[in-house]
């Protein structure tokens, strides 16, 4: 069966060999030189004999191919026959070439050794003398024999052509350049045959590569054929590189960015390269008629230096932005969306009249969608324009308005899973019609995303929504019609989880809300990638449908990979309030990959604290968590010093997906002390030794997107604390405490937040006086920027300047935020301050008298900004605040400064 395969590989080979009218045709040849092609001995198996006669056919046919003339292979054999010819040597070779009137004769053998082919061929010269010209040629396996048959004929046409071989290739003259990087670019290998146009081929080559001045091709005769040499003279090298005429730009900065360095050679096409660089440098900085040129001087001796020549010319700045064909809107109102803007008072600050050309572009589409929201369906933007000007640049945007169009009705067909009156309330596009207003075509993609995450949530996972727009010519309105197709309902086979090396599988699996044979859901699949990121104990999360051959099912795959949760540093730190400090921690907010948090912090200064803590937030993976705090403080207060060592049990328990319950019970031993002579009566008699005794609860609901950077949800809070009676200690009081936070993203980056927080503390059953340390005192970072820590203290009275603490407090902060390097970690933000905290028989927003003055509304007010960095070396933030309303000649101005450096 081999053999057979054998023979039949071989035939194949032949047939297609024959049939192939490919390479020697192509070279064009008429030459009158005839070849006798004699018979072949065959050393090889039984299943190759019959080589024997079709070998010297095949060769026959390709010499023909090839352009040269053979004997008929009918003449040859009646010459061998009547010669008595059967064995071959360089005589009765030379004689049947003669008698068959060829020029040459050839013969030989194909020899097999194992999966070995050699042919073995004599070309003998009619003419000439000797033995003739040996060739073999080896290849690997019975499949190659056609390449075999191929390469022997080449062999044989440089002979029978009188051909030169190119022996060997080699380059002279380098100095500086290696010459086997000419060589590994030469086009002339060896072994090729030697013409004119090969030569001129490869001199071109070589002398493109822009290393060299001169290059000349020298030929020497050698044993196997000819020696081709390219003799080059190099370019200069490179000794120095300079750059002159540069101002605006640092010539380190240009130099570093060219190709071209020093001890190289000067390189043309490198060269030319290096000036489109320097130019686009300059582009990049408004020298938009920047001249980049270039000098060599050359010493001669191979060396040289090179000199960047720049005529910075004027910089020139976006005077005005066109837009051509505005007629229906204001320019002014198109012009203001735009990322280019016209150069402006502000320009040195805002960077505005820069063109960035890579912003051109964008800019045409932000046009595109400005007309599409004001109702011009067939709006159309040309290709911006610039013009370089001598004094400046104009951008020339070329717009096309069309009529403009008033919304119309909103319909859906198709798969309906509720009423059109339900489905009208998801989308904002209809609002445009119920309040008169023109189509608004960039609202379509939230509707689109609104229906099919409608859909989504009833687990029709691949819900299609398409949109179709049916506009009336006549009367300029359009009607949108959504086409939904919801296919089948998806459910959940299995939810998998890949990468996490640390963390448990259960501590992931607990947060996601969808589980094994759930119906899909797309808020479910995004709250589930929340709560995850919100655990930051991943650097990475990817939550995957993948199909699993069944459309009513799909898998869900969770990737995350773990990072590191452990933290120690220390860090010398300054506070505007607390003067220089030393604080340190080490903590681990995912101990043993099981979600322990468990830590310990501490801080030296004019105030210290201590503290240890250890929280699981799930126990045996149920709902129920817990948490323990240990803690020992010694904090200043606006008229005393509060020495505490207390600790604190908490409990937490979720109530629903957004909302938690926590209850907890904490003790603590205080002392206070250092009491200013000013402090109210009250204040002077709690000096001393305390107990308090606790017992709270509290509801949180949290509805933020983002624990860290928050730019949508709510954050409520209401707490109440019982001390004393039945619990024991000295304290006897009761506490409610509220908070309310809201972000909401504006218009780009831009976030606003605000928090309203309010308290109110009072005596608990027999106790007459609500103890020191639970009144309130507001003001400093924490609560009213712009005024001293606890500085905002109600007054013994009106004329006094004796302070005590207050029993019910209000404030507000209101801010707009907007990252300025989200790689960074930097915000910038501005903020309004307002509150007050009031005593017995004051009501909440009096306007009080402290001081000689009181507030507008009864509240302490303050505007400020700020800036905060969480930088490697720990948190740095700098607020400036301003006070609206006086507070004892402290002062409206107020710096306040945080900053640390961790090792």
């Amino acid at each position: 069966m081999i053999i057979n395969l054998a023979r039949k590989v071989a035939m194949c080979a032949i047939a297609v060999l024959l049939l192939t009218t490919a390479a020697w045709a192509a070279v064009g040849m008429d030459q009158d030189v005839k070849v006798a092609v004699l018979p072949f001995k065959v050393n090889a198996g039984d299943d190759l004999a019959y080589l024997e006669e079709s070998l010297p056919e095949l060769l026959n046919d390709r010499l023909v191919e090839a352009g040269f003339k053979v004997v008929e292979p009918e003449e040859v054999k009646r010459i061998l026959d009547e010669k008595g010819i059967t064995t071959f040597d360089s005589t009765s070779a030379r004689e049947v070439a003669l008698l068959t009137g060829a020029s040459f004769s050839v013969y030989g053998s194909l020899n097999q050794i194992g999966d070995n082919l050699t042919m073995d061929a004599r070309l003998v010269d009619a003419y000439g003398t000797g033995a003739g010209k040996k060739i073999s040629v080896s290849k690997e396996g019975l499949i190659n024999l056609l390449p075999a048959v191929d390469a022997l004929v080449a062999r044989m046409r440089t002979d029978l052509l009188r051909l030169d071989v190119v022996a060997e290739v080699d380059v002279a003259g380098t100095k500086v350049l290696d010459k086997e990087v000419v060589l590994m670019r030469m086009t002339m290998q060896k072994g090729d045959l030697l013409s004119a146009d090969a030569v001129n081929t490869a001199l071109k080559n070589v002398y493109d590569l822009g290393y060299f001045d001169n290059v000349e091709v020298l030929i020497s005769d050698v044993d196997d054929g000819k020696k081709v040499i390219f003799d080059v003279t190099e370019k200069p090298r490179i000794q120095a590189l300079g750059v002159r005429g540069a101002e605006e730009i640092d010539s380190e900065d240009i130099l570093e960015a060219v190709s071209t360095k020093k001890g190289g050679v000067v390189n043309p096409k490198v060269l030319a390269d290096d000036i489109r660089v320097i130019r686009e440098m300059y582009r990049k900085e408004g020298y938009y008629k920047a001249k980049v040129t270039h000098e060599i001087e050359d010493s001669g001796t191979g060396v040289a230096r090179l000199t960047f020549v720049i005529d910075e010319g004027p910089q020139l700045y976006i005077e005005n932005v066109i837009i051509d064909g505005a007629e229906q809107m204001d320019p002014d109102d198109i012009k203001s969306i735009l990322a280019l803007q016209e150069r402006g008072m502000l320009s040195w600050v805002t960077d505005s009249g820069v063109l960035k050309e890579e912003l051109l572009e964008r800019d045409a589409s932000a046009i595109m969608a400005f007309y599409q929201s004001k109702g011009f369906l067939t709006a159309r933007v040309g290709r911006p324009e610039v013009k370089i000007n001598d004094d400046g640049i104009d951008v020339i945007y070329k717009v096309h308005e069309g009529d403009r169009y008033l919304m119309g009705k909103t319909y859906f067909k198709g798969d309906l899973i509720d009423d059109s009156d339900k489905l009208i309330g998801l989308v904002k596009i209809n609002t445009l019609n119920e309040e008169g207003e023109y189509f608004d075509r960039t609202l379509l993609k939230g509707d689109v995303d609104s229906l099919t995450a409608y859909y989504n949530n009833y687990g029709y996972a691949y819900t299609e929504v398409a949109v179709n727009l049916q506009d009336d010519a006549e009367t300029k309105v359009v009607d949108v019609v959504f086409t939904i197709t919801k296919h089948q309902r998806v459910h959940i086979r299995r939810v998998l989880l890949e990468g996490n090396t640390v963390t448990r599988d259960n501590i992931v699996m607990r947060e996601m809300r969808l589980a094994d044979g759930d119906l899909f859901s797309g808020d479910k699949l995004k709250r589930s990638h929340q709560r995850l990121t919100q655990l930051d104990y991943f650097e990475k999360i990817d939550i995957a449908p993948v199909p699993t051959g069944n459309p009513e099912e799909m898998d869900l795959v969770v990737k995350v990979k773990d990072k590191a949760t452990g933290k120690v540093s220390g860090g010398i730190g300054y506070s505007t309030y607390d003067g220089p400090f030393f604080a340190g921690e080490i903590s681990e907010r995912n101990l043993f990959g099981r979600g322990y948090e468990i830590g310990f912090n501490g801080k030296i200064g004019s105030s210290t604290a201590y503290v240890a803590h250890f929280t699981n937030p799930h126990i045996d993976d149920t709902d129920l968590g817990f948490g323990v705090t240990a803690y020992n403080t010694d904090t200043e207060f606006s008229s005393y010093d509060k020495a505490a060592i207390g600790s604190k049990l908490r409990f937490f328990y979720p109530i629903g997906e957004y909302t938690k319950l926590n209850w907890s019970y904490g003790f603590e031993y205080y002392k206070i002390k250092n009491v200013d002579s000013n402090a109210d009566d009250s204040v002077k008699d709690d000096a001393g030794e305390h107990t308090a005794s606790t017992l709270a609860a509290a509801v949180t609901r949290d509805t933020r997107d983002s624990f860290m950077n928050t730019t949508t949800g709510t954050k409520t809070t209401l707490k109440i604390t019982f001390g004393g009676g039945p619990l024991g200690g000295t304290d006897d009081f009761v506490k409610y405490v509220g908070s309310y936070n809201w972000w909401y993203p504006l218009f780009e980056e831009f976030v606003f937040h605000s928090k309203f927080w309010g308290g109110y503390v009072h005596e608990n059953l027999n106790s007459t006086e609500i103890p020191t340390a639970q009144r309130f005192e507001l003001g400093g970072v924490g609560t009213i920027r712009g005024y001293d820590n606890y500085s905002i203290i109600p007054t013994a009275n009106s004329t006094s300047s004796a302070t005590i603490g207050g029993d019910k407090a209000f404030y507000t902060n209101l801010e707009i935020k907007r990252p300025i390097s989200k790689d960074l970690g930097i915000v910038m933000f501005g903020f309004f301050d307002a509150g007050n905290a009031w005593k017995e028989g004051e009501m909440l927003f009096e306007s009080v008298t402290r001081y000689g003055s009181k507030p507008t509304l009864g509240l302490y007010k303050s505007v400020g900004t700020g800036i905060n960095w969480y930088s490697p070396m720990g948190p740095v933030g700098l607020v400036y605040g301003y006070a609206l309303d006086d507070l004892d000649n402290n002062g409206r101005h107020k710096i306040e400064l945080l900053m640390g450096q961790t090792f």
